[in-house]
């Protein structure tokens, strides 16, 4: 098959390396081929042999999907990202440039010679505010990505940010919907929100994720965070709210609850951005919600966002 209508995407997130083949149909649009899913560095020890291990399950990968070179595309986890969402008074294009070359450089928390950054614009028109969404990597971070990604045999073509991808992924997939659609990305590290409306975007980043599960269960349990990850995929689901039937087993109970505590907080603070982004970004309420991300797999996720936003839930495809 001919290179061109062949699209290689890695997705790079904290503990989870993602590599899907898409096929370029002729008259448009692209189908998944085949795609792997790797867990990488579940302990924090771990951090300082991050780029071999990428390197290595990403070859890994690539044999099983038969892929022996070529170019990839691929996203860096939110919480390696800063992002920030600028509105810039409407303006001839060929000043758009340099007006955001400012912004970068009052906005972005890192010397702007250590940083690698771009941005995309979002709405906006000729009488109307752009906005646009800048964002930035450290440059450090970028080159371990890039180095992993040669190493196993593949060329940068294009790096993303998860929330765009994301954000981009949605737009494509439901360009029909009116009102406003949150998109809830559960990570391990963090949890991503994406606010969307017709031409408007607002993201935010939480410090709470998988990864909070895990650490509260060895608390409990008094067990290693790798014990913990285990037990945390073996037995826990997010309790449920009200009178309802429990496991025989204690143990269970016990897991399960705390998944439900953690993902209190993790509502408390979707609630506090919900208030934010009415008043600060002048958006509107929520109409539904999408889930997404590694822990949104876990049982009884989306009964507990029902029960809690009162919304419809579904899960982003």
């Amino acid at each position: 098959m001919a290179a061109t209508t062949r699209i290689v995407s890695l997705n790079v997130g904290s503990q989870t390396l993602g590599l899907a083949e898409f096929r370029m149909q002729p008259h448009g649009g692209l189908v998944l081929h085949d795609y792997r899913l790797r867990e990488i560095l579940t302990e924090p020890a771990g951090e300082t042999m991050r780029q071999a291990q990428i390197a290595r399950v990403l070859r890994e990968m690539m044999d099983e999907l038969e892929i022996k070179s070529g170019n990839v595309n691929y996203a860096a986890a939110g919480q390696s990202v800063f992002a920030r969402f600028v509105k810039l008074p409407a303006v001839d294009e060929e000043k758009i440039e340099k007006i955001i070359s400012f912004e970068a450089q009052q906005n972005v928390p890192f010397p702007i010679d250590e940083v690698v950054w771009d941005y995309q614009l979002v709405g906006g028109g000729a009488d109307e505010q752009i906005q646009v969404v800048l964002v930035a990597i450290k440059t450090d971070l970028l080159d371990e990505i890039n180095n992993a990604v040669e190493e196993s045999g593949l060329q940068t073509s294009i790096v993303d940010v998860a929330p765009m991808a994301l954000y981009n992924a949605f737009r494509y997939n439901y360009s029909d919907l009116s009102g406003c659609s949150l998109l809830v990305d559960i990570g391990a590290r963090t949890t991503n929100l994406l606010f969307i409306e017709p031409g408007k975007i607002f993201s935010r980043s939480i410090p709470i994720g998988g990864n909070s599960i895990t650490a509260a269960i060895a608390k409990e349990f008094g067990e290693t965070l790798a014990a913990a990850e285990l037990r945390k995929k073996r037995d826990a689901f997010v309790s449920l709210g009200g009178a309802y039937v429990e496991p025989e087993d204690v143990d269970v109970v016990r897991a399960s609850k705390i998944v439900r505590g953690t993902m209190t907080r993790l509502h408390a603070e979707l609630m506090r951005s919900i208030s934010h982004y009415r008043a600060q970004q002048q958006g509107n309420r929520p109409e539904r919600v999408f889930l997404c991300g590694g822990s949104a797999s876990t049982p009884y996720m989306r009964e507990f966002f029902q029960e809690k936003l009162q919304l419809p839930i579904e899960f982003f495809n």
